[in-house]
């Protein structure tokens, strides 16, 4: 006979069944829903630059501690490095990013008339009778005018979307410094925190989880942001010495995307051999070159130095959560996908280990 008191059907069978419900009550209260999930999609953004900028910065907070600085003055002299590199970065280098963009939109019918004159010029050739280059080039023609039009159709919509989104920079602009310091600064003292309000059994093994996920999440971010510094400052190095159009801007571009496994690389070369081809095509092997040289530099010594096997994810996981990522959440998804992966791992192999010390605790 069934004992349903300790069985696993029974409790899988409660468990989705409460799920179901709870999903089913959610949807009848959407009207209460809908303003909670608009603060927390609000919250959302400055939490995760706070959050980035913090395992970027409390190394170098850790760092002032050892050599003796109390820790407040140590997060002090962080956030005014930070404000005057924003400031710098504001006066001098965005202005050159917006022109350098303006430059990129304002070449796209040059460009086109690149590739007219490369695909005539391939089209002379015997074995390409049967391709018809007048409909390739129209395809890519309307494609790029749709590009660069939705791109700036898209800035200049409306003054009521320019409003909401000059507000939502603004609102993260003045949030993000001021979370950002309280994450400096008390920010070490989250474990404790809780330990202090989880429920008495299970006080020291959340200290442990919080513990090993900041872990997890400090190797990678940090690790991983100083790989993605030095990737982008070489290849600027490298695209001004051949006198690459937009440098700064392609070398940007591939540092963010540097921080995306294994196809973030690829990503961030595809604009620079567009524009390399725009010059010439000898440019653009370069430039395929140039990111080439670059990232084996990354993969063999930036990446394995300073992030290490902190995610511990295979290759192939690590692309299935890319691109489900992607579909969910675009660039951003691709971005964090990973991170997030390894913090669930993290906390799931947490709690197998505690159930099968508990098993062997039973045995003995």
């Amino acid at each position: 006979m069934i004992n349903w008191k300790n069985s696993k059907i029974m409790f899988w069978t409660i468990w989705f069944l409460a799920v179901a419900l709870l999903i089913f009550i959610l949807q009848q209260i959407d009207f209460i829903l809908n303003p909670i999930l608009a603060i927390l999609t609000s919250l959302f953004m400055p939490l995760l630059i706070a959050g980035f900028l913090f395992y970027l910065l409390n190394p170098i907070v850790k760092g002032l501690e050892k050599i003796r600085v109390k820790r407040i003055f140590g997060v002090a002299l962080v956030m005014i490095f930070l404000v005057g590199l924003v400031v710098l970065t504001v006066f001098l280098g965005l202005p050159i990013l917006i022109e350098q963009t303006s430059s990129l939109i304002a070449g796209i019918p040059d460009f086109i008339n690149e590739l007219d004159f490369y695909f005539r010029k391939l089209g002379d050739e015997p074995w390409m009778d049967q391709v018809d280059f007048n409909e390739i080039l129209l395809n890519i023609e309307t494609w790029l005018r749709n590009l660069s039009s939705g791109f700036l159709g898209g800035m200049m919509t409306s003054v009521g979307s320019f409003l909401q989104s000059l507000t939502d920079f603004f609102f993260t602009f003045i949030t993000v410094p001021v979370i950002l310091f309280y994450m400096l600064y008390d920010g070490h003292r989250f474990p404790g925190y809780l330990e202090k309000i989880s429920p008495e059994p299970y006080k020291k093994n959340t200290k442990e989880l919080a513990l090993k996920i900041n872990e997890t999440i400090a190797s990678y971010i940090s690790g991983k942001g100083m790989a993605s510094l030095l990737v982008g400052i070489l290849l600027f190095i490298m695209y001004s010495i051949a006198q690459f159009p937009f440098a700064l801007l392609l070398s940007v571009f591939a540092a963010i995307t540097n921080f995306i496994p294994y196809v973030g690389p690829f990503i961030g070369a595809g604009p620079a051999i567009v524009v390399g081809l725009i010059d010439s095509p000898g440019k653009a092997v370069l430039a395929a070159i140039f990111v080439l040289i670059v990232q084996q530099l990354d993969g063999n010594l930036f990446t394995p130095f300073l992030v290490g096997k902190s995610l511990s994810v295979h290759p192939l996981t690590v692309i299935l959560i890319l691109l489900a990522s992607a579909n969910i959440a675009g660039l951003l998804g691709m971005l964090i996908g990973v991170p997030v992966f390894a913090i669930i791992k993290t906390v799931l192999l947490y709690i197998l280990k505690i159930n099968k010390e508990k098993k062997i605790t039973l045995t003995k």
